[in-house]
């Protein structure tokens, strides 16, 4: 008896709390790498919870990557508590019941023991972080969606007279040379977290925020895997690159170019685009509001109509990853002073449309987004790592301030970068997006001065 208690503190004491955020392995990682390695078919048998159906999704695709599926070695999700099969299992460890609580790797003979709870077993992603193997349909798939991107914004930006398809065709370029030199990503806790809040929601469990309930819509769609989400990143930061170009002056699209160089000379920005999370969707989506924002054409009857319901989805996506671009509406009526109606029905559906969403999901997933905090830094950083968009922007003002036409998309651009700039020293999350909003400004003054 003194024995077994002596094996069982020595475990206790070999395995981390959850607090410290890591997983554990029983006996060790190489048994589990072995595993890996080996030439064994595999069965995932999830637990009865939505979250553990959740989490066997993204142990099913990633152990997929390496191994055939089969009856060789049976992997179990979840804990023993709702798990049957991993409760039948689990003597064959050793281990106490309550350590399925734990995020764990248990490899014993031909069962492997992927546990956890609820609140933790999104851990055991370290383990799976090495596999990195994206598949032939997956490449091909971005391959093609790429192709796409670049010969929509190419055929769009041919309306013009300037040179803004040769532009965008580098800054293409550009991006693309950046994914091939590109390493292997790695998520975040918190992004891995929110992966299995998604996972969860695709799986029948609870949403606590819309956004998750989106993001889930699409796991259930594509194999929620690491390699795809990197993907589809690089797919968003070629979206991105082009939607600068419908920022810039309606004559002048060749401008999105520069307005894009401005923004990615700042370091923090670049390493906030590059990283797996929330950041680089949020820009996109604020992007695309606004490029729909300035350059929809006022057409009569049901095309206004269409045209609006298009542009407050538009926006209240974007609401969904940043809250305060429900601030658009507002800033579009007071720029575009003839367009009442349209502003009027753009503001209702856009505000009502996130009182439903509220309505629904609570007001809990915005907590991060209203814990107002002033940064002391912010100041000094915002000068730093825009510094050349802000040379711009004062060189702009001080050359013809009385020159520049304060109505329309430059008094609307204006406005949202005031308010950000203005917003963002109390709310760290809204850096980024202030950092493009000066470089598109920077922009779009320097044509205001040179047309006049």
């Amino acid at each position: 008896m003194r024995k077994v208690s002596a094996v069982l503190l020595l475990l206790l004491l070999l395995l981390p709390p959850v607090s410290a955020g890591g997983v554990s392995y029983y006996p060790d990682k190489a048994s589990f790498e072995e595993f890996l390695q080996s030439n064994t078919t595999y069965q995932v048998v999830p637990g009865e919870d939505a979250w553990a159906r959740g989490w066997a999704r993204y142990v099913d695709a990633k152990l997929g990557e390496v191994l055939e599926h089969g009856n060789g070695t049976t992997v179990l999700v979840g804990n023993v508590y709702e798990n049957p099969e991993m409760r039948l299992l689990w003597n064959l460890t050793g281990l106490p019941e309550s350590f399925s609580l734990s995020p764990m790797v248990v490899v014993v003979n031909d069962t492997v023991f992927i546990t956890g709870a609820e609140d933790n077993i999104y851990l055991t992603h370290e383990a799976f972080s090495e596999i990195w193997a994206p598949t032939k349909e997956a490449l091909t798939v971005f391959a093609v969606l790429a192709l796409a991107i670049i010969i929509l914004v190419v055929l769009s930006l041919r309306k013009g007279r300037d040179y803004s398809p040769r532009f965008f065709i580098l800054a293409a370029s550009l991006v693309l040379s950046w994914f091939f030199v590109s390493n292997e990503p790695s998520l975040s806790e918190n992004s891995v977290n929110f992966l299995f809040e998604a996972l969860t929601v695709s799986s029948g469990g609870a949403s606590s925020s819309p956004l998750a309930t989106l993001v889930g819509g699409i796991l259930s769609v594509i194999p929620p895997v690491d390699e795809n989400l990197w993907l589809v990143h690089w797919l968003l930061l070629l979206s991105m690159a082009g939607l600068f170009f419908y920022v810039a002056p309606r004559h002048e699209r060749g401008l999105g170019f520069v307005a894009l160089g401005l923004a990615l000379s700042s370091p923090v920005f670049r390493s906030e685009v590059c990283a797996l999370g929330s950041v680089l969707p949020g820009v996109v989506l604020m992007l695309l509001a606004l490029a729909l924002a300035m350059n929809l054409p006022v057409t009569p009857g049901m095309g206004r109509t269409v045209q609006v319901l298009v542009l407050s989805f538009a926006t209240l996506v974007a609401s969904l990853v940043n809250p305060y671009a429900l601030l658009f509406p507002l800033f579009l009526a007071l720029t575009y002073p003839g367009r009442k109606s349209m502003n009027s029905l753009y503001l209702v559906l856009t505000w009502a449309g996130f009182g439903a969403l509220v309505r629904v999901y609570g007001s809990d997933w915005l907590a991060s987004w209203t814990s107002f905090q002033f940064n002391v830094g912010f100041f000094e950083g915002i000068v730093s790592q825009s510094f050349l968009s802000l040379v711009v922007l004062l060189y702009a003002l001080a050359a013809s301030f009385r020159k520049i036409r304060w109505k329309g998309p430059t008094a609307f651009i204006t406005l949202s970068t005031l308010a950000f700039f203005l917003m963002a020293p109390f709310v760290e999350g809204l850096f980024p997006y202030v950092l493009v909003l000066i470089s598109v400004l920077a922009v779009r003054l320097v044509h205001s001065v040179i047309q006049t």
